[in-house]
């Protein structure tokens, strides 16, 4: 979960932000509106009383009779809509737009790689999903799908150390060494699959992965891999402490099996 609210984060949605988001129902922006914090008039509630929040000019409005959701309470239902985030049909909605009679200003993070500043070392897949035709990830939906597709490679970096503490049971991998050649082509192999799975295009489409930053490819899970070693190297550490040959035979005397 922690790369997984990482990855998120960096694309402009802040940990707290997501608890219940796509439960709300909400107006569509137009696709004109440009997000603007300085804009929303609330009364007491906490309710937006005007017919623009935040730059939502749809807020609250119905497109056909322009009569405003504040004063006809009946037409929520109608007007009101759900973003939906499993899907990459709302990819290039503006969610601070979409909730922004819900979520205030400071809910939104700063985005990591921002697609409006002059970076050119910056790789535009960095900023940019091709499946939404190039439009921006941060603030979208498409930073939930970049998420789960890093959450896909930190299950692999998991699998890493998995495998690697499971060579043996009381050798440090040091006095091992990496031997076993179906073990390690194990590793090179889910390592490329999952690589092929993130950055072939058509597989994006097909799969629903997405072609993640290469900070996010395993690096933010490493510290978990690093966590799961070394405490299995210090578990055979003091396995073989309670070591000893009786008789010739060797047997395990300590109180760590």
């Amino acid at each position: 979960m922690y790369t997984y609210f990482l990855i998120l984060n960096d694309f402009g949605i802040r940990p707290a932000t997501v608890w219940k988001l796509s439960e709300q129902r909400q107006p569509r922006p137009k696709d004109t509106d440009v997000y603007d914090p300085s804009t929303c008039a609330k009364d007491a509630e906490g309710v937006p009383n005007t017919t623009t929040c935040y730059g939502n000019t749809n807020w609250g409005v119905d497109q056909e009779t322009n009569e405003s959701a504040i004063d006809n309470p009946n037409l929520e239902t109608r007007i009101w809509h759900r973003l939906a985030w499993d899907k990459t049909r709302n990819s290039k909605v503006d969610i601070r737009l979409f909730y922004a009679g819900v979520r205030e200003p400071e809910s939104w993070a700063a985005c990591r790689w921002d697609p409006s500043a002059d970076n050119d070392k910056v790789p535009g897949f960095y900023k940019y999903s091709h499946v939404s035709e190039n439009w921006p990830i941060c603030y979208s939906t498409e930073a939930l799908k970049f998420a789960q597709a890093g959450y896909l490679v930190s299950i692999v970096v998991v699998q890493w150390s998995d495998l690697m503490i499971c060579k043996t049971r009381n050798l440090s991998l040091s006095q091992q060494g990496m031997v076993n050649t179906f073990g390690n082509f194990g590793l090179f192999f889910e390592t490329a699959l999952v690589a092929i799975l993130l950055y072939v295009p058509f597989l994006n489409i097909a799969l629903g992965t997405r072609q993640i930053p290469f900070p996010h490819f395993g690096l933010p899970s490493f510290s978990f891999y690093v966590a799961i070693f070394f405490y299995d190297e210090l578990r055979k550490i003091w396995l073989r402490g309670g070591m000893e040959r009786v008789e010739g035979k060797l047997k395990l005397t300590g109180w760590i099996v």
